[in-house]
């Protein structure tokens, strides 16, 4: 056996070993919390397309700006903020007029997303660029992905730690730990992002994290 063999036995031995933490995760959920997995990034969809009408826009670019928006913004705000920005836009203003809870960088890309009109959504993605922004989109979309933040990873390496102590997630593990969602999930009937979703608020309940 070769270093590549070694090396692809080894990503094996990682990838089963996250999604058995990830299921014991899991096992440990209330029905309140498998429910809230399976309907949160619905929810989500629902509430952008609710906009998308009531604007007349793209839904791909509501998702699209709710994801650019979302980063150290709680999601009741991140609503807020989307509907504050898609009014600016609409009504002629400007995007120096948006205020969101949010870093600059990230208002400057939902103004971008905006402006590019009606397109498909790898161009929306081209423009998110952000690994977790990235994901975020695709996941209120619909495909079968999920966000890697650090509370993911804490969860895939039954691991509590602040999320300062997480290390550096890369391209690699972050495509190693979104499989071992999706083996999870596709052994007990759910998306990557909804098994993401039901463990997120277990994990938040086991230990006590806010």
């Amino acid at each position: 056996m070769d270093a590549r063999d070694n090396a692809i036995k080894l990503v094996s031995v990682l990838r089963a070993a996250y999604t058995d933490n990830i299921l014991a995760c899991y096992m440990q959920s209330l029905n309140t919390e498998v429910s809230h997995g399976k309907t949160w990034y619905a929810d989500a969809k629902q509430a952008a397309q609710d906009m998308a009408d009531k604007y007349e826009l793209p839904l791909n670019a509501v998702v699209g700006v709710i994801a650019a928006l979302s980063p150290t913004n709680k999601w009741e705000r991140n609503l807020i903020d989307a509907i504050d920005m898609i009014q600016s836009f609409t009504g002629g203003g400007y995007v120096e007029d948006c205020a969101p809870c949010t870093y600059k960088k990230m208002r400057d890309k939902a103004w971008a997303v905006l402006e590019l009109g009606p397109c498909d959504n790898d161009a929306i993605a081209t423009v998110l660029k952000g690994p977790k922004i990235t994901d975020f989109f695709w996941c209120i979309m619909g495909t079968n992905v999920c966000v890697v933040d650090g509370h993911a990873w804490c969860i895939a390496n039954a691991d509590r730690r602040t999320m300062q102590e997480v290390p550096n997630i890369g391209k690699k593990l972050r495509l190693e730990i979104q499989q071992a969602y999706a083996d999870a999930g596709e052994r007990v009937g759910l998306t990557a992002y909804q098994m993401q979703a039901a463990t997120w608020v277990t994990w938040r309940r086991l230990h006590g994290v806010k």
